[in-house]
């Protein structure tokens, strides 16, 4: 079991790549969780952390660390990571009960109070729990961050809560389905920071028709995750200022990411490398 077979870490590649808190950290109150057990370069976390419990060192490819103990619980770090892999869990709660907090991207969004399924890193049921906080996206760039109350028992399995019934969330759902609803600041291409508002310059004053089009002139896409994240709004965007369908849209060449590989490990003799003679 694990990330290579499942598509999610399993609890004990999390705590051999990351390390986990002790009980007694956990009675102290809440506590940050990263569950990132792949070696890209990616250093977000470390940036949003305000008190520094959050570190990767050099190089760049460095698993995230928390010091637990220099961890307050601010969730800052939540909506920081790219790879939606941080949690924060508090098990002081209360005798029987406790918290998880998780990115949540999905719309509509639940409300304080609503009665949810909690789900585990499979996307499985676990149990029933309430929402207890739901912090403002556009305050935390865009990303949701939703905390649920669940029973302590499922503290260390549950990581996020199942998708709501849009039908029932209607009013709710509307202004998403609005092509406006996009503004300019929003951060599309999130590798790379790319606004949606810089991908319609690049449509209007570049002649961009195309999502390669797109990707050439702004980046959008480049990243590490190639597109996977931003390239279904690119292709809204693109057909919003074409008046075209998506499917008559090019779509770009995907290719798969690389790990960067530095020139001292090319030259590691004790690797194979070194000078050819």
């Amino acid at each position: 079991m694990g990330i290579a077979t499942d598509g999610y870490p399993s609890l004990e590649e999390i705590k051999q790549a990351n390390g986990w808190p002790s009980e007694e950290r956990f009675a102290k109150g809440p506590v940050a969780i990263i569950e990132c057990v792949q070696e890209i370069p990616c250093n977000p976390c470390e940036d949003a952390c305000n008190t520094k419990a959050v570190y990767l060192g050099n190089p760049i490819t460095n698993l995230p660390k928390v010091d637990f103990d220099k961890c307050t619980g601010c969730k800052l770090c939540i909506p920081a990571c790219s790879g939606l892999a941080i949690f924060v869990v508090d098990k002081s709660y209360s005798e029987t009960e406790a918290t998880v907090s998780f990115p949540f991207e999905y719309v509509p969004l639940p409300a304080k109070g609503d009665a949810v399924n909690g789900l585990n890193r499979a996307g499985e049921f676990i149990c029933k729990a309430t929402v207890a906080q739901v912090l403002n996206p556009k305050s935390f760039n865009h990303t949701a961050v939703v905390t649920l109350i669940i029973p302590k028992e499922h503290a260390d399995e549950v990581r996020t809560m199942q998708r709501l019934n849009v039908s029932s969330y209607v009013s709710h759902f509307k202004p998403i389905l609005n092509y406006s609803s996009i503004d300019d600041d929003i951060i599309v291409c999130r590798c790379e920071e790319v606004t949606a508002g810089q991908i319609r310059k690049a449509i209007r004053e570049h002649g961009g028709d195309s999502v390669t089009g797109v990707k050439r002139r702004v980046r959008c896409g480049m990243g590490l995750c190639q597109g996977k994240t931003c390239g279904g709004l690119v292709t809204r965007l693109l057909s919003e200022e074409k008046g075209k369908r998506a499917g008559e849209l090019v779509p770009s060449a995907d290719r798969p990411p690389v790990r960067p590989v530095t020139f001292g490990e090319l030259i590691d003799e004790s690797k194979g490398g070194g000078q050819s003679e």
